[in-house]
């Protein structure tokens, strides 16, 4: 229900705009354009799932493979010879390839292993669409605002391939948006189920990529500063949420035991044995065996160089011997990039400019494609996107208010900040002073753990800054056509033959 009204009987601002949109589209107007967004979403998804070349797509050699790898096996499989091509198979997060796996073992429609794990991982993106809604129906329920976040989130270019894609991210932006919900909808209903169900998602997504973890720590320091005066009611609530429904609040209990167990067997493990939470190749098999991962080859051997173990000539023809060819050319970049870094020391960026960088690409790459092969729109084509971000975020400043919102929209904020930070930062600034290369894991689609919420408050407060039911719409419609235009039809419009695997190259 949305917390748009006072106690007092007065509307409040966002209220009020909310209720004139309702005039001018019907809820039949509403469900009917959702369901051509999504028919639409859903037919480019199953295009790019049959079409697109093996190549594309991010690492998605590695988690098909994986994928095979666990299909193979009853329980967990073992590291060998067989499966050194793809990384580890033990000590890393799992469950996304686990349940694949399994659900491998039901292709029987004469599809490639490949095309049909694609085709498990579009429903994934439709939950997180889903998802994505309900939380926004926890602010409001103006059905403009509800349109425009449906066509933004269906129609963001790196989403939509990497929707189409066999990946571990689809899993976990799904299990993010769920652990956002939930825990927004606990604050909101002060169901303790609500807040179990967000637990469990948290505890799944960290089982399923590494990269969870900062949101889980986000979500939890937001659930004990939000809950800090009510921690004497808890033991009250949960008493409650047994008395309420006792088997299926038992059930949840026991999944979060569970989950927590796995997550608690597979990250205190890594730190016993190895002393950190995400061990490398190398560090659990030998060296020999790390080889033959490519990106375990690419940093074994550019570590190697870095620290004058080999010579940048040898490094080189090391690099030569590496099979996938777009992690080949990864590796002669990344040592002929260092080699001159090293001659010039004053190319390196501090923390600022890197900023400005990491910005600027994280843009580019959600609303290009960055992948193994390339498609980025030139730098003119992002200044309308710039100027919708600078739009909402100043509906934000000069909308919200907390005696009418409450403190929900900034605590969403904070946790998209918190997680954007912790990312550019602790990742990505790291892996450059590493290597030397900026853009080495600088990929938009690692924000989108926070996708759901991001596009939430954008299109929340992009409306909202406008009183004018006809700068509304009008501003709605043009971001509309600026999202569908910037997605399928670019990409219809700029792949080569390379992004096709049924035309000839």
């Amino acid at each position: 229900m949305s917390p748009e009204f006072r106690t007092d009987g007065k509307e409040t601002a966002e209220a009020l705009a909310d209720r004139e949109t309702e005039g001018f589209l019907s809820p039949s107007a509403l469900k009917g354009i959702m369901s051509i967004l999504l028919v639409y979403f859903g037919a480019r998804l199953v295009f790019l799932a049959l079409s697109l070349s093996s190549f594309v797509p991010p690492d998605e050699v590695t988690h098909a493979g994986l994928c095979k790898v666990f299909s193979q096996t009853a329980l967990m499989p073992v590291n060998s010879p067989e499966t050194y091509q793809f990384g580890l198979v033990t000590n890393i997060p799992w469950l996304y390839y686990g349940i694949m796996g399994k659900l491998l073992q039901v292709n029987l429609f004469g599809l490639s292993d490949l095309v049909f794990l694609r085709l498990l991982n579009i429903p994934l993106a439709f939950g997180t669409v889903w998802y994505a809604v309900r939380l926004l129906r926890l602010f409001t329920d103006d059905r403009l605002t509800l349109l425009l976040l449906m066509v933004v989130l269906t129609n963001t270019p790196m989403f939509s391939v990497l929707s189409a894609s066999a990946s571990y991210d689809n899993m976990a932006n799904l299990l993010a948006a769920m652990a956002v919900y939930f825990q927004f909808a606990f604050f909101r209903k002060r169901s303790g189920g609500l807040l179990v169900a967000s637990l469990i998602c948290q505890l799944a997504g960290s089982l399923t990529k590494i990269t969870f973890l900062p949101l889980v720590l986000a979500l939890n320091i937001l659930l004990v500063l939000h809950e800090w005066h009510n921690l004497g009611s808890f033991p009250a609530g949960v008493r409650q949420y047994f008395r309420t429904s006792a088997r299926r609040a038992s059930l949840a209990v026991a999944l979060l035991l569970i989950f927590a167990g796995l997550n608690l067997q597979l990250y205190g493990g890594n730190y016993l044995r190895y002393g950190v939470i995400n061990p490398g190749m190398a560090e659990v098999l030998s060296p020999q065996a790390a080889m033959k991962y490519r990106l375990g080859a690419r940093g074994m051997i550019f570590n190697q160089y870095r620290e004058g173990t080999i010579s940048y000539m040898d490094a080189l023809m090391l690099a030569g011997e590496i099979e996938h060819p777009g992690d080949k050319a990864d590796t002669f970049f990344l040592l002929m990039n260092y080699e001159n870094l090293k001659r010039n020391p004053q190319l390196w960026m501090g923390p600022a400019a890197y900023a400005k960088l990491w910005f600027q690409n994280m843009l580019g790459t959600i609303f290009g494609i960055k992948a193994h092969l390339v498609m980025l729109k030139p730098p003119p084509y992002l200044i309308p996107v710039y100027l919708l971000l600078a739009l909402a975020a100043i509906g934000f400043i000069l909308r919200w208010r907390p005696r009418e919102s409450g403190w929900l929209p900034p605590a969403l904020a904070a946790i998209v900040i918190f997680y954007a930070g912790y990312l550019m930062y602790e990742v990505n600034y790291d892996n450059y002073l590493n290597y030397g290369e900026p853009g080495l894991t600088m990929y938009g689609r690692y924000l989108f753990l926070l996708l759901a919420p991001a596009y939430v408050l954008i299109c929340r407060y992009l409306l909202l800054l406008f009183r004018s039911d006809y700068v509304r719409w009008s501003l709605a419609l043009a971001t509309a056509l600026l999202f569908i235009s910037y997605d399928f039809p670019w990409f219809l419009m700029h792949a080569t033959p390379e992004w096709y695997d049924w035309l000839p190259r």
